[in-house]
């Protein structure tokens, strides 16, 4: 009997479970022509992540549709095709760059519209930069733009103390500082600022002779730039529009080496006999600073007769040098480059004439001596003579 029950209920039970699918699928229209699953629910919109990031972190903030950001990365959802409203507020000694990412441009306030995944990064950079022991200072104008050697935008330097060679016949005063990254220019100069103590300027180097120089990599050279010294503050300034190694430069004193040269040559006489002596002459010169050794060479009718060697200090000597001639006529005179000449000429002759007149003169002499003696003699014979008769 059970079973005869059941038999007639089954038909039943299955049309009570088939009507109520039949009818959904009578109802429902195809499988994804009005929705999902044949409900007729639509697609759900498209998405997108959107990360907005600030450069360098404490630069400043983004107001995201008009709000502030709990942190950064800022990451939102949003609608494909959704309009992105953004707002850089640079904190204070900071300025705002532009945008970085998959928004350039330094529109700002600005609107973005987002199709896809984004990443966008707010850059910032400070006005001042100085270094751990406050004795380098970089001024930035607001609104400059610093790249480095791809084109990026920069968001800040690095600094550190170099280890550079000094440049030569120089001496580096205090530090040299290494900024980076290198290669990274500005679009206008920025003001650098070196602070200095008086206790590490050389002592033979004026205060106003400090420079400011920077390591050129491609040179391997030290080049000095155009620069400003305070002697009041004890601060030396100038202007830059790329990074590189800087520092303060001080020229050392190096006295120049011995460099001599020759003048006024003197010959005396210009003409004289055979084997007489003449002097010839020269004025040395040293027009450097250091001791130095020189040679000087005669030379007589293209053969050196003699040399000389001086050693002197900066300053002039004169040089003299004695020949003769043992020969009549002109002999050519030079010394180290200056070019003279003498005579030698024959030996006078006395005339007989002159002798004739020297043996007169002598003859008249010895004549008028004789007369002057016999008149002595006369008048003393005759004082005699006088005496003897006037006693008899």
């Amino acid at each position: 009997m059970k079973v005869t029950l059941l038999k007639s209920t089954l038909p039943w039970l299955a049309l009570a479970v088939l009507l109520p699918v039949l009818a959904l699928l009578i109802t429902a229209g195809p499988v994804g022509a009005a929705g999902c699953c044949g409900y007729g629910d639509p697609d759900p919109p498209a998405t997108a992540i959107v990360r907005v990031y600030v450069g360098p972190s404490g630069g400043g903030d983004v107001e995201v549709e008009e709000r502030l950001p709990g942190s950064y990365p800022y990451v939102r959802i949003v609608e494909v095709g959704q309009r992105f409203h953004l707002e850089a507020m640079p904190a204070d000694d900071y300025y705002f760059v532009g945008w970085s990412g998959d928004l350039t441009g330094s529109e700002n306030p600005t609107e973005i519209t987002i199709g896809a995944d984004t990443n966008i990064t707010a850059q910032f950079f400070p006005e001042e930069i100085v270094s751990e022991d406050n004795r380098l200072q970089i001024v930035i104008p607001v609104g400059t733009i610093a790249q480095d050697s791809e084109g990026d935008l920069l968001s800040g330097i690095e600094l550190a103390v170099a280890d550079t060679p000094p440049p030569p016949d120089s001496y580096i005063v205090g530090l040299p500082y290494e900024l980076g990254p290198h290669g990274a220019t500005f679009d206008r100069p920025v003001t650098m600022n070196f602070i200095y103590d008086l206790e590490e300027i050389p002592p033979d180097v004026a205060e106003a002779d400090l420079a400011l120089g920077y390591y050129d990599d491609e040179a391997d050279q030290w080049l000095v730039l155009s620069s400003g010294v305070d002697i009041v503050r004890h601060t030396i300034s100038t202007r830059v529009d790329h990074l590189s190694t800087f520092a303060i430069i001080a020229p050392l004193y190096v006295p120049t080496p011995a460099a001599f040269t020759t003048s006024a040559l003197d010959i005396s006489p210009l003409e004289a006999d055979i084997g007489e002596a003449v002097t010839v002459s020269v004025l040395v010169t040293n027009t450097g600073e250091l001791e130095g050794s020189y040679s000087l060479n005669l030379t007589i009718n293209g053969t050196v007769v003699e040399t000389s060697e001086i050693t002197m200090a900066s300053g002039s000597q004169t040089v003299t040098f004695s020949t003769a001639g043992d020969e009549v006529g002109s002999y050519s005179v030079e010394i180290n480059g200056l070019e003279g000449s003498f005579t030698v000429r024959e030996a006078p002759v006395l005339s007989t004439g002159l002798s004739s007149v020297v043996t007169w003169t002598i003859a008249g002499l010895a004549i008028a001596a004789l007369v002057i003696l016999v008149a002595v003699i006369i008048v003393r014979m005759r004082r005699s003579y006088d005496d003897y008769y006037y006693y008899y």
